[in-house]
């Protein structure tokens, strides 16, 4: 499987490390899909029930252009030691690690070609969709948004 430094995926890359200009407005907090449960909820153990495939977009806002990028999640492993992998279908993928969860928000890395650390903060739905935004260098360069399903 080719590395994330695959010609398209390293396109996307330099879109997400130009997207903090368009997106550095917005608050870097992710925001609650409608109908997500809230983060009241007890505290869950790093990573706890979120073992399996999820599926979905990056979407990055680029001036007066979006990019929607198709992506896959896999979270191995049990808590404490979740691991896995992200990928952009036909381009490459990139290590999950890091894994982090307290209620309903849920933090991860993702290391992508060249060493850059897509850190990603979201919101798990009652559904089990997570949805929030990836940052870079600590600026939000996209929102993601993954479901629970098998890879594309």
């Amino acid at each position: 499987m080719p590395s994330l430094r695959a010609p398209v995926a390293a396109a996307l890359l330099v879109a997400l490390a130009a997207a903090p200009q368009s997106l550095s407005a917005q608050s870097a907090k992710p925001k609650s899909p409608a109908g997500a449960s809230s983060a009241r909820t007890a505290p869950a153990r790093a990573g706890e029930g979120i073992s399996g495939s999820y599926v979905g977009t990056a979407t990055v806002q680029l001036g007066d252009s979006t990019i929607v990028v198709p992506v896959n999640y896999v979270f191995t492993g049990t808590a404490p030691a979740i691991a896995g992998t992200a990928m952009v279908p036909g381009q490459g993928t990139g290590t999950i690690s890091n894994v982090q969860r307290a209620g309903a928000r849920l933090r991860f890395r993702v290391t992508a070609g060249e060493g850059k650390l897509l850190e990603h903060d979201g919101t798990i739905a009652a559904s089990g969709s997570i949805e929030g935004f990836v940052n870079l260098d600590g600026l939000p360069v996209a929102k993601f948004r993954i479901a629970p399903g098998a890879r594309r």
